[in-house]
């Protein structure tokens, strides 16, 4: 239980009424040609799939469905199942655009940087943690 916990506090924020989740376009790993994208051929349909092998994006996509959509409008976002890695070109996509209120006002700002526990960050140095005598 509280694995599922910190992978969504990693993948969406919660802490106001805005509700941001990190998201990803698989079409920028495949320009990026990342080493950690997979492609399979299914025996049993015949169609062959990709996805990532970190499981960033948790979902396999069809390629001739995604080539499709990418000759079109393009295939869009995925959200984020787990930390992005170091490499990897994350967004954030608010469920609703801000209006007037407190409620939908930003409480957590950092949430758009890369996540201190993602493999391969730094964590950033924050004065209200305090100076520790080395």
């Amino acid at each position: 239980m509280g694995r599922t916990i910190r992978r969504a506090e990693a993948t969406e924020c919660r802490r106001c009424l805005t509700y941001c989740d990190r998201v990803i376009a698989p079409a920028t790993c495949v320009a990026a040609r990342c080493p950690s994208l997979y492609t399979y051929d299914d025996p049993v349909s015949g169609r062959r799939y990709m996805g990532c092998a970190h499981e960033v994006f948790a979902t396999e996509i069809d390629v001739a469905l995604f080539e499709e959509a990418e000759r079109g409008r393009g295939y869009g976002t995925l959200k984020l199942a787990r930390e992005p890695l170091a490499r990897c070109a994350f967004g954030v996509e608010r469920a609703h655009e801000r209006q007037a209120g407190d409620a939908f006002r930003c409480t957590n700002r950092r949430f758009a940087d890369f996540p201190d526990t993602a493999p391969g960050s730094l964590r950033a140095f924050d004065l209200r943690h305090g100076l520790s005598a080395a």
